[in-house]
């Protein structure tokens, strides 16, 4: 056994020595991987290694690479990822190994057609090898959770509550998952709006076909067309025909996660699906898709569609709304999320059976839970590592628990928007309130930066490069993650 540690074997392909052996070295450092990494340098030595070396879990690879003879192939990674990729193996059970692209060189053709073989991200030279190991590690649990069913962090969660804002929300659900209409679930980050959508689709006549998910600010702005609507056939050189997101979810629910960040330009698209059922991929000519569209956001829509940031008519045709309140307007539905997360949790100490003293419960329903469900969630996943009794106490809590204010504002930074406002430069206010949202999103996310850049919509390399330009530092005994 190896005490909880996550194991893989590891291909990187990047004709830079030095770049292989940097990522190598940083996966040894990392306390709870064990890795064993193979390199190749070219095309050719990366099928060999493939086809005469154990299966690999992850693929690193560049996309641009001199070939054998010593020329530049600008499709070498893809004639890479082609071959792994399309490699049957002789065990039905054993999983495809999970493709990363890591290069200096990218486009919308590439993307395309690195979408169309399944690649699973995109890390940019020169490498935030911080942002690598936090990629590394979110690959390996997916794969574990997948294969391990029981795991206690891969449960299926549960809408909690007694209080009747959450009592009317569930009502609400239970009226609209039995009709066929169209959703859009308005809450703020952390409110538990994916839960909802899974209940919807749950619940309706549709829950016996798929239901697919699609996190609108996570997916790069030149490759959301393809990865909703499909690609045709020689579109890209490596693509023949690859379905789209709409087309997986045909008779069942497509759960559209953070609609408000779809661009403009794709919004008649979508509008076009809710009112005709017909999308139209790249390359491709339209086609019918019985869908349900259930969509979520944590922005204001009207005050969007008021500023010319989103389509009016797409709007109104969500009309069917269901608004999650934040955690601070249910302080009594507190108590039993605690315990809830505590049982969730607690399963990892076989050591010693764990409770939550009545004034823990106390100061939890005081504190303003900017992060909603999901920074309560953290708050007794970290108490429940750190207690050393039986029974959890204020002093198991996390340091930057109930300290947002102090997480978010520096001496130096401003103390309120309202100063914010007062600022006469466009450029300066905006620099101050992207340092002031910053902070705010990791500290809801304990300044884990994998996290929060998915949060917020950005690439973690981006979000790197903010922190260091805002010169935004974590607070006092919290180091980023």
């Amino acid at each position: 056994m190896n005490s909880g540690k996550l194991t893989a074997r590891i291909l990187i392909v990047d004709d830079e020595v030095t770049t292989c052996q940097y990522i190598d070295r940083h996966l040894q450092m990392e306390e709870n991987l064990i890795t064993t990494c193979d390199f190749a340098h070219n095309v050719e030595e990366a099928i060999d290694k493939i086809d005469t070396d154990s299966p690999y879990d992850i693929l690193f690879v560049d996309l641009w690479m001199p070939s054998i003879n010593g020329h530049l192939d600008q499709e070498a990674g893809i004639k890479v990822l082609k071959y792994a990729l399309s490699q049957k193996s002789s065990h039905p059970k054993e999983e495809r190994p999970v493709a990363v692209i890591i290069t200096a060189n990218s486009s919308i053709q590439t993307a395309l057609e690195t979408s169309g073989l399944g690649v699973y991200d995109y890390i940019s030279k020169p490498i935030d090898f911080s942002s690598l190991m936090e990629l590394t590690q979110k690959i390996l649990l997916e794969r574990q959770q997948k294969n391990n069913p029981e795991n206690p962090t891969s449960e299926t969660r549960k809408i909690i509550g007694k209080s009747r804002l959450m009592i009317d929300v569930v009502k609400k659900v239970g009226r609209i998952a039995h009709s066929d209409s169209d959703v859009l679930i308005y809450g703020e980050t952390g409110t538990g709006k994916d839960l909802i959508a899974q209940a919807i689709h749950k619940y309706s006549p549709r829950s016996n076909g798929p239901f697919i998910v699609v996190n609108c600010s996570a997916i790069p702005s030149e490759m959301i067309e393809s990865e909703l609507f499909g690609i045709g056939k020689r579109v890209a050189t490596s693509v023949d025909h690859r379905k789209g997101k709409f087309e997986q979810a045909h008779g069942g629910s497509i759960f559209l996660d953070e609609i408000g960040d779809l661009s403009l330009d794709l919004q008649p698209k979508l509008l076009r699906v809710l009112d005709y059922k017909e999308i139209q991929g790249v390359g491709q000519t339209p086609r019918r898709v019985d869908v349900r569209v259930i969509a979520a956001t944590n922005r204001n829509l009207s005050h969007a569609v008021s500023q010319k940031q989103f389509r009016s008519d797409l709007f109104y045709r969500l009309s069917f709304m269901i608004e999650l309140p934040p955690l601070r307007d249910r302080k009594s539905d507190i108590p039993l999320l605690a315990q809830y997360f505590l049982g969730i949790y607690s399963r990892k100490r076989a050591d010693v059976t764990l409770s939550l003293s009545s004034e823990l419960i106390d100061r939890l329903q005081t504190s303003s839970w900017v992060g909603n469900v999901r920074e309560l969630e953290k708050v007794i996943e970290y108490a429940t590592v750190t207690c050393q009794g039986n029974c959890i106490t204020e002093n198991d809590l996390p340091p930057w628990f109930d300290n947002h204010t102090s997480s978010l504002i520096d001496s130096d930074d401003l103390n309120s928007l309202t100063d914010i406002l007062q600022q006469d430069k466009i450029q300066e206010a905006t620099e101050s309130f992207e340092r002031f949202f910053l902070r705010q999103k990791l500290a809801e996310n304990n300044w884990n930066i994998l996290a929060t850049a998915e949060q917020v919509g950005i690439r973690r390399q981006s979000l790197h490069r903010k922190i260091n330009r805002l010169r935004i530092t974590p607070p006092k005994g919290v180091t980023e993650k």
